[in-house]
């Protein structure tokens, strides 16, 4: 299905194989490797694989809640439901988080699967949007949170289409109070946000993406221009 997000069905596919490569990394994990920290303040693996688990399964009732013509919130409770689960779960034997996200990634998976071409339209409570909205944030997270979890998958090996797709999404994180210019060098893509004096980045479209996710690369991008520091970073959009 093509939409204004991209090819809805080719990403669908991106997002199984992703899905298989996860679960074969998450199964060798032990139970020192799962209280390991991983690059996300305050984090270990077991938070990551739970908050894994937790938002798939949430995403899955987006889906069927929106078959039946409903919409229901993400997480009952909202945000304080979310992180109270993630404590709790996060310290949970290696064998229970395992279950935990295979359940997740598992009903997603179903009720995906049950969705036609033009069922990614119907609205559900996600940022009041429609399910494409879901899928699109699952592509991010998952491929954001598998790095983060530091088990052989790296931010350099996210694809064309994703790095581009963060930096379009993260260019809000810039400061509105100065003109920012992302020029990656493996592409003739060019990014601008905001006004003001301004200040050109040059690196890789890899390293772009990354940096705007807030996580670590091989090489961070430089800046040039008015100043020669790259931009703060305001809060995730």
């Amino acid at each position: 299905m093509a939409t204004a997000h991209g090819t809805s069905v080719g990403r669908l596919d991106e997002i199984a194989s992703t899905h298989a490569r996860l679960r074969e990394d998450a199964a060798a994990l032990d139970e020192a490797a799962a209280r390991a920290a991983t690059v996300l303040p305050g984090w270990t693996r077991g938070h990551v694989l739970t908050h894994l688990g937790d938002l798939a399964r949430a995403f899955a009732r987006q889906a069927e809640a929106a078959l039946e013509g409903r919409t229901v919130e993400v997480y009952d409770g909202g945000r304080p439901t979310r992180d109270a689960s993630i404590e709790r779960g996060a310290g949970r034997p290696v064998a229970e988080l395992l279950v935990s996200l295979e359940d997740g990634l598992g009903r997603l998976e179903e009720a995906w699967g049950k969705l036609g071409p033009d069922d990614w339209a119907l609205p559900c409570a996600y940022r009041d949007s429609d399910l494409l909205a879901t899928q699109m944030c699952w592509w991010r997270e998952v491929h954001i949170h598998y790095a983060d979890l530091g088990v052989g998958y790296r931010v350099e090996d996210w694809g064309d289409a994703l790095e581009e797709h963060l930096v379009d999404y993260l260019l809000p994180r810039l400061p509105d109070t100065r003109t920012t210019v992302l020029l990656p060098g493996d592409t003739a893509r060019r990014w601008e946000y905001g006004t003001g004096a301004p200040t050109t980045v040059h690196g890789s479209r890899n390293t772009l993406a990354a940096w705007l996710a807030g996580r670590p690369c091989e090489r961070l991008p430089k800046a040039y221009g008015a100043a020669d520091t790259l931009p703060e970073l305001g809060n995730w959009p």
